[in-house]
């Protein structure tokens, strides 16, 4: 029931934006954004790197989020995301060196 609404949200915000005012574009904006995990979560699944792109570029998810969405996608072997989601992370936050020094 859940990924039907998800799934839903995710159609009226990228697909049906006739009117971004319209009260069914806000009202999916409004959800995917208080679920932002579950919505990465289900492009990662479909490897959908169109709307990941998308979604990141709505600034709702930090480094923080980002790292999960990483380890998720290893842990589901999804190679497209998971190439997509290290290059963003190395866009926007870097690599930070580890110090091996004694």
């Amino acid at each position: 029931m859940q990924d039907r609404k998800l799934e839903g949200a995710l159609e009226i915000y990228f697909d049906n934006v006739p009117d971004k005012e319209s009260k069914e574009f806000q009202e999916a904006e409004k959800y995917l954004r208080l679920r932002i995990r579950p919505a990465m979560e289900f492009l990662i699944e479909k490897e959908d790197i169109e709307r990941m792109e998308r979604l990141e570029a709505c600034g709702w998810f930090s480094g923080r989020e980002l790292e999960a969405f990483i380890k998720y996608a290893q842990e589901k072997a999804k190679l497209r995301s998971l190439v997509w989601l290290l290059h963003l992370k190395d866009k926007k936050y870097g690599y930070q060196k580890k110090d091996f020094s004694l």
